[in-house]
């Protein structure tokens, strides 16, 4: 909701006067997180789009604002991403104690199998829990002593006020974040010229630039929430620079690929390849 309220004060400041509805969807994914079910356990991405993406294509919304890593690296037919609005900081977050500072054995909680594998990597004696709910909830759990440390993105802790949770922001090249992170996705029907004609005020090139490169890479190996991998896409003058990790088997494979801002796409392919040879 934070998410979207925001995009519609972006949007109504891009186009004083225009009426914007929000409409509230319960997703699958709010309810396995109130029920606090894996994510893991459902093998695909989507589970949090799936709903809105429903009411996109019956015309009952106009648009639908996801965070961009929960969106599937395949969008149904007659949808897109309409437009990338400026990106958050697209780390991860130790809250309640720093990573080297953490006690042999110590508890640390995270939904995802991409933190535990990068965790596992470097240290390998952490207790990884599953950690489920909504930021507040998470919080709340470390507060009560379940753990000695949370995992979470810093672009919601930021979004909700509540960068001071922050005890140190990983590293992203070698914790090399989910594909998409940290920026918002909003979709659209491909037909609607004029919602895009809306959109286009508020997208910001260097995010979709970003996040297309390693949506591409998402995409090219097949990714779900099953996977623990990783993409992380930056902008140096003109150039992109991707770098990615996929972990197997125990062990985490990285690789990185540079190219123009015009390649976005071919280089999430071009990374992929790297992997599958």
């Amino acid at each position: 909701m934070w998410q979207t309220n925001w995009v519609a004060g972006r949007l109504r400041d891009a186009h004083p006067g225009l009426d914007i509805e929000i409409k509230t969807i319960n997703t699958r994914g709010d309810a396995t997180q109130a029920a606090n079910v894996p994510l893991s356990s459902f093998g695909e991405k989507g589970i949090f789009a799936k709903e809105l993406e429903e009411a996109l294509l019956a015309g009952d919304v106009d648009i639908a604002v996801h965070s961009m890593k929960d969106l599937a690296h395949t969008l149904p037919e007659g949808l897109c991403i309409g437009a990338v609005p400026p990106r958050e900081h697209s780390g991860d977050a130790l809250v309640g104690c720093t990573l080297d500072a953490l006690p042999q054995g110590a508890r640390v909680g995270t939904g995802s199998v991409r933190r535990r594998a990068l965790f596992a990597e470097r240290r390998p004696d952490l207790q990884l829990l599953e950690c489920r709910g909504n930021v507040d909830s998470r919080l709340r759990k470390l507060d009560e002593g379940q753990y000695d440390a949370i995992c979470l993105a810093v672009a919601g802790l930021r979004r909700l006020g509540l960068g001071h949770r922050i005890t140190e922001v990983l590293d992203p090249l070698w914790f090399i974040p989910d594909p998409g992170q940290g920026a918002l996705a909003i979709e659209a029907r491909t037909d609607d010229e004029r919602v895009f004609g809306l959109l286009r005020r508020i997208d910001d090139l260097g995010a979709s630039t970003t996040t297309r490169a390693e949506r591409a890479f998402l995409a090219a190996v097949g990714g779900s929430c099953q996977m623990p991998i990783g993409a992380h896409a930056t902008l140096i003058g003109q150039r992109v620079l991707l770098r990615v990790m996929l972990a197997e088997d125990g062990k985490t494979r990285r690789a990185e690929v540079m190219g123009g801002m015009d390649e976005a796409e071919a280089l999430g392919k071009r990374a992929a390849d790297e992997f599958i040879r």
